[in-house]
């Protein structure tokens, strides 16, 4: 992706903060696949461990959505 700045093209640059909004949500989506058993055995019921799990997950994808919609930058903007 290039920019047009005064003339001048720029290439995108990374947002740091979305690469780690990106890591972050995705790492926290790949633990909710091993949390439910593991809050089960805590001593949670069933429901209520899903729910937990579900917004976790919930939240991960918005980080992630967000961070994704947030990855590239153009100097200047």
């Amino acid at each position: 992706m290039l920019a047009s700045t005064s003339g001048r093209d720029y290439p995108a640059s990374l947002n740091r903060l979305a690469v780690v909004g990106l890591v972050v949500g995705t790492a926290v989506a790949m633990l909710g696949l091993f949390a439910l058993p593991t809050l089960e055995s805590m001593g949670l019921g069933f429901r209520e461990a899903f729910l937990i799990v579900g917004v976790a997950e919930f939240v991960a994808a918005v980080v992630v959505g967000a961070a994704a919609y947030n990855l590239y930058s153009v100097p200047g903007e």
